[in-house]
C-alpha cells in the first residue's frame, strides 16, 4: 500500500468519524477534507482507485473517486520488441476483473471501463496478435463470450 493510499484511507476513516458525529456534507470541515483528497487522488494508480472503490466508507459520499481515473498505459514501443501482446492482453483481462469487482452496477462498470479505455487498447493489442496467439488464448478460458469476442479478432 502506497503512503498515498495510506493518507486517502486515514482521511476517509475521519470523515466517517465526522459524519457519524453528525457532521453535514456540506460543513466547511467535509470541503476541507475534499481539498485534502483531491490532492492526493490524482496521484493514485488506477489499482489503487479501484481498491478505494471497493473498500472506501464514507469518500465515496463527499467526492467521485471515478474521476481521477486514467487511461489504460501500454508502452508500445516495448510491446513490439518484446512481442508480449499475449502476456499485456491478460494483465488488461486482469484490470477488467478488478473493474468488474469494484464497480457497484453495470453502468458504473461500463464508464470505468470507458474512462480507462480499455476497449481501444484491447482493440490494439489484438491487432497486433498473430492467429495463434489469439487461438491459444481462447483454449485458456471457459467463458464462450470471451472465446468469441477472440475468435472476431483472427485474421482472414
Amino acid at each position: 500500500m502506497s503512503n498515498d493510499l495510506y493518507k486517502v484511507i486515514e482521511i476517509d476513516n475521519e470523515i466517517t468519524d465526522k459524519l457519524m458525529d453528525g457532521v453535514k456534507i456540506s460543513d466547511d470541515i467535509i470541503q476541507e477534507f475534499v481539498l485534502k483528497l483531491e490532492k492526493i487522488l490524482s496521484k493514485l494508480s488506477n489499482n489503487e482507485l479501484l481498491y478505494l472503490l471497493r473498500n472506501g466508507n464514507s469518500i465515496h459520499d463527499i467526492i467521485d473517486v471515478t474521476s481521477f481515473l486514467k487511461k489504460y498505459k501500454i508502452n508500445k514501443k516495448e510491446l513490439e520488441s518484446d512481442n508480449s501482446y499475449k502476456d499485456e492482453l491478460k494483465k488488461l483481462n486482469n484490470f477488467i476483473e478488478l473493474i468488474n469487482d469494484s464497480a457497484i452496477d453495470e453502468v458504473e462498470y461500463m464508464y470505468i471501463c470507458s474512462k480507462c479505455d480499455v476497449d481501444n487498447v484491447a482493440s490494439f493489442l489484438l491487432s497486433k496478435m498473430s492467429n495463434d496467439d489469439i487461438m491459444k488464448l481462447s483454449t485458456e478460458t471457459d467463458d464462450w463470450n470471451y472465446k468469441l469476442f477472440l475468435y472476431g479478432n483472427l485474421k482472414a
